[in-house]
């Protein structure tokens, strides 16, 4: 007892005070893609796609021992922007279109995984103009997921008072 000490007499030796290790692993991810925009005559409009492979993601799944498997992740992004004049909704500015649709294919995929997949699919479409030289900024996005079948309208409007003061 005295050279080991107890609670009430005494070395005493708590958790904290002896040494351990401590290890931090961070995992690298490679990413290799590509993105290109470009403008199309016939519709007016202003096309985006991006590309993206990532080597060996890891994701959870409950039919391994480990709880994680690795497998590879493709993405794909398609943008297209289109400017409209509606006049009699608004003959001094246009209507602003935008859809985006997201594209993932998870190599892999195994009942297990608690990610959806191999395949989804997301889109969004997003309407927005100004009137009152842009101080009254109505919006509108709706977005809608494909896989889980879900979605939601997201409705906005702002007011700029200044350049450097809003409330939406």
């Amino acid at each position: 007892v005295r050279a080991g000490g107890s609670r009430r007499f005494g070395r005493r030796d708590f958790g904290w005070h002896q040494g351990g290790e401590v290890v931090l692993r961070y995992d690298k991810r490679n990413v290799l893609g590509f993105a290109t925009d470009f403008v199309e005559d016939w519709t007016k409009s202003a096309w985006s796609l991006e590309a993206t492979w990532t080597d060996g993601v890891p994701f959870q799944d409950a039919d391994v021992y480990d709880g994680i498997s690795r497998g590879d992740v493709w993405n794909l992004t398609i943008s297209m922007d289109r400017p409209t004049f509606i006049n009699f909704l608004n003959p001094n500015r246009t209507f602003f279109f935008n859809t985006q649709w997201f594209l993932q294919a998870a190599d892999g995929h195994g009942e297990g995984w608690t990610q959806n997949g191999p395949v989804n699919v997301a889109a969004t479409f997003t309407v927005q103009t100004g009137y009152f030289q842009d101080r009254l900024l109505p919006a509108m996005t709706a977005i809608y997921d494909f896989r889980s079948a879900s979605g939601g309208v997201l409705p906005s409007i702002a007011w700029r008072f200044t350049e450097n003061f809003s409330a939406t």
